[in-house]
C-alpha cells in the first residue's frame, strides 16, 4: 500500500508522464523515515513511471490512485479517509489523491511527489498504531471493488505482459483458452454458498484466475487443475504476486493449490473431489469424450455437491428410466441460467451456464417406484 516512485527510459513503447526536466526529481524517487519501520517486502513497491503507448498496458500512475482510493474507501473510516479523498474535515483543498491526480494531468512531478509522500506517512502511521488491522477485522466480508482490484494487480504484474502466449494451443481440441471474468465468478460464488469450510474445485484452471478470486473473496479452500503448459507456467507466477499481494494488503486468503497435468488422471484434485461443495468446468468446447469421462469423475461427488459449467452435462428434458437408470447423469438436477455481456473473454455476448447438483433422490425414487410396479405385475 506504500509505493516509491522511479523513472524508465526503456519499455515496449513507453511515454512520460512528466516533463523531461522532471527526470532527475523522479529518479530520486521517495524518501520517508515511516518507511524505515516497516517491512517493505510486504508492504512497499517500487514503481517506474510510465505510460506505455498501448492502452491495455499497466499504467502504475492510474494503478498507485486505484490503490490509494481502495485503501480510503474499504480499509479507512470515513474520518481517516477524509485526508485521501475529499479533506474537507482538515480544511485542505482537496485530498490527497484528487492532488496527485491533477499533478499527472498537469504534469508536475513535484506535487505529484509531494502528495505520494503525504499518502505514505499517512497510510505508514494508520499501519503503526492498529487503524487498517482493526477496520479489516471489523469486516465480514471482502467488498467486490476491493477484491477484484487485488485480483487485477496479481494479474496485471505475472499474465497480462505474456498473454498473447496462451493463444498458443492446437485448434479444434478441448485445450482452448478462455477465461471467466470476476464479474461472473463471484456471481457464481454466491449462487452455490461458496465460503469458509467449503471446498471448490476448477477443472480446467488455466492461469488460476478463478482458484485465487474464490480463496481470496469467500474463503473457502481452493483447488485447480491445468494441463496447458504456457497458462501452468503464467499461474505459476500469478500464484506467488498474488500471495505477495495479500501479505501487503492484510488479508488472509483461503488455502489454494493449483495443479498442473490432466485432471482426469490427478490423484490430489481425485481426492478434493471427494471433498468438493463446488466444481467449476468450463467445458464450452470440450468434446462429447472428454464430458463422458468427465461425469464418470463425478460419481465421487459428495450429494449435494454443485457442478457449474457452460453446456449442460444432463440433457434437457432428461428422464430416469430403467435403460439409463446408471447413468451419472441421473443423479444430477439440473438448472439452466444466463450470463450477460462482460462475463467471459472470448465475446461480448452474454450466454448460458448450468448448475448441476449431486441429487440421489431422483434415482431412489425412480428404483421405489420401479420396484412396485414390478411386484404389482
Amino acid at each position: 500500500m506504500i509505493a516509491n516512485m522511479g523513472i524508465r527510459e526503456g519499455g515496449k513503447g513507453p511515454s512520460r508522464i512528466f516533463r523531461k526536466t522532471d527526470q532527475k526529481l523522479l529518479s530520486r524517487g521517495i524518501s520517508t523515515s515511516d518507511l524505515d519501520s516497516i517491512n517493505p517486502r510486504l508492504t512497499a513497491f517500487r514503481y517506474e513511471l510510465v505510460r506505455l503507448a498501448e492502452p491495455d498496458e499497466f499504467s502504475p500512475d492510474l494503478d498507485i490512485l486505484s490503490t490509494a482510493e481502495h485503501v480510503a474507501t474499504y480499509l479507512l473510516t470515513p474520518p481517516e479517509s477524509d485526508k485521501l479523498l475529499t479533506g474537507t474535515l482538515s480544511g485542505s483543498s482537496g485530498g490527497i489523491v484528487y492532488n496527485m491526480r491533477k499533478a499527472i494531468r498537469n504534469e508536475k512531478a513535484q506535487d505529484f511527489l509531494e502528495n505520494l509522500n503525504k499518502y505514505n506517512n499517512l497510510i505508514a502511521k494508520y499501519r503503526r498504531d492498529g487503524t487498517i488491522k482493526a477496520n479489516i477485522a471489523r469486516m465480514k466480508s471482502l467488498p467486490f471493488p476491493l477484491v477484484e482490484h487485488i485480483l487485477s494487480q496479481a494479474y496485471a504484474r505475472t499474465v497480462a505482459p505474456e498473454v498473447e502466449s496462451l493463444k498458443d494451443y492446437e485448434a479444434f481440441t478441448s485445450n482452448v483458452y478462455g477465461e471467466l471474468l470476476p464479474n461472473f465468478t463471484t456471481k457464481l460464488f454466491r449462487e452455490s454458498g461458496l465460503g469458509l469450510g467449503k471446498v471448490f474445485v476448477d477443472l480446467g484452471s488455466g492461469t488460476g484466475n478463478v482458484v485465487l478470486h474464490a480463496a481470496l473473496e469467500t474463503g473457502c479452500e481452493a483447488y485447480g487443475c491445468e494441463i496447458m503448459k504456457n497458462a501452468t507456467r503464467l499461474a505459476d507466477r500469478q500464484k506467488v504476486e498474488f500471495a505477495a499481494r495479500c501479505r501487503m494488503w492484510g488479508i488472509n486468503p483461503g488455502k489454494f493449490r493449483l495443479e498442473k497435468g490432466d485432471f482426469l488422471e490427478s490423484a490430489r484434485i481425485a481426492e478434493a473431489l471427494k471433498r468438493a461443495d463446488v466444481v467449476l468446468v468450463n467445458n464450452y468446447v470440450f468434446d462429447s469424450e472428454l464430458n463422458q469421462r468427465l461425469l464418470n469423475l463425478f460419481l465421487d461427488l459428495k450429494e449435494g455437491a454443485r457442478i457449474l459449467s457452460l453446456k449442460p452435462f444432463v440433457p434437457i428434458n432428461h428422464v430416469i428410466t430403467t435403460r439409463n437408470a446408471e447413468n451419472p447423469v441421473s443423479r444430477l438436477r439440473v438448472e439452466e441460467k444466463e450470463y450477460f455481456s462482460g462475463s467471459v473473454s472470448w465475446t461480448d455476448t452474454g450466454g448460458k451456464y448450468y448448475v448441476q447438483t449431486v441429487d440421489g433422490s431422483m434415482l431412489r425414487e425412480f428404483l421405489a417406484s420401479d420396484r412396485s410396479d414390478r411386484r404389482r405385475r
